[in-house]
């Protein structure tokens, strides 16, 4: 490995809490780690063109982007010695197939896998807490994923637009973020484990081939093919594959409709409100249709075309 104090503007590649000018040891591959050993700040792009990588022992964390738009890494090991990383580490490596995530990494940062469209196989370890922001966005390979049961959170976008055809939700989570799997349009089926105490606004595409929404805890409730909290009888996701569609009598509001079949939806009780942005994704809808009985006490966005 070779001691530098700073590199050839342009061919270095990283960001976040470390600067450019900063004394580090670049290996033979090309990637950049700190003078000790425990920071992987990112690699040279002139140097680094290796399909398959090993992280080497000893680090701990992973600087912001550090493999950033990386087109020839296809396989990356995370040793189990990191247990850090600042965000968006293989963002945009299109090309990157499977990966292996550190046990002690309990909590990765924002977009980790994001846009990963060839990634297909992922192994996380037992003990991994949380699944971050956006990590799998976009990972349109990624058919299956087991996940470990020691998971509490799925945050927002976690799967959005990604490929996931089945995926298992072990009892014990706690939260599952706004747009979680919003545009899969492959998953068949979801199960809410008895655990689960919040679920944000589009959990879910309504789509064609969606079967429909199991819940076991108590917070929710599935009615007339949709998803409702039962704390604010909010409709968070409605899976029916009928064009028209009469909201259950029992919602006081609409947080997110999320169903690309609909094409008239008809409100036939009072309601307390319709959230921002509750119609995106519902590129279908024509018409809503409610009777004079209808109250809308907050102002709502009905901006139902958007994808």
């Amino acid at each position: 490995m070779r001691k530098t104090e700073e590199s050839a503007m342009g061919t270095i590649h990283y960001q976040g809490r470390y600067k450019m000018g900063q004394k580090y040891i670049e290996d033979e591959y090309g990637v950049l780690y700190s003078e000790d050993g425990a920071v992987l700040l990112g690699y040279n792009r002139e140097v680094f063109h290796c399909a398959e990588y090993r992280i080497k022992d000893g680090v701990k964390i992973l600087a912001a982007n550090a493999f950033h738009n990386c087109q020839t890494l296809k396989s990356i090991f995370i040793p189990d010695s990191v247990i850090e990383d600042d965000g968006s580490i293989f963002e945009g490596c299109e090309n990157l197939e499977e990966a292996r995530v550190s046990v002690n990494l309990k909590n990765p940062d924002i977009a980790m896998f994001s846009g990963c469209s060839s990634l297909r196989y992922v192994e996380l370890q037992e003990g991994l807490e949380s699944i971050g922001e956006n990590m799998f966005y976009g990972c349109t390979a990624l058919k299956h994923i087991a996940l470990p049961s020691t998971i509490l959170y799925l945050f927002g976008d976690t799967f959005c637009v990604s490929g996931i055809e089945d995926i298992a939700l072990h009892e014990g989570i706690k939260e599952i973020g706004h747009d979680a799997f919003n545009g899969c349009y492959h998953l068949k089926k979801l199960v809410i484990p008895s655990t689960v105490e919040h679920i944000g606004s589009w959990l879910v595409q309504g789509h064609k081939e969606f079967e429909g929404v199991t819940c076991k805890s108590s917070k929710f409730r599935v009615e007339d093919e949709a998803l409702i909290s039962n704390e604010e009888d909010s409709l968070l996701a409605c899976w029916t594959k009928m064009t028209e569609y009469h909201l259950p009598a029992s919602v006081k509001n609409i947080r997110s409709v999320l169903n690309n079949q609909i094409e008239t939806l008809y409100i036939d009780t009072p309601l307390d409100e319709i959230g921002f942005e509750a119609f995106i994704g519902c590129s279908s809808l024509k018409k809503i249709a409610y009777n004079a009985t209808v109250r809308i006490n907050k102002s709502a966005n009905f901006s139902w075309a958007r994808d």
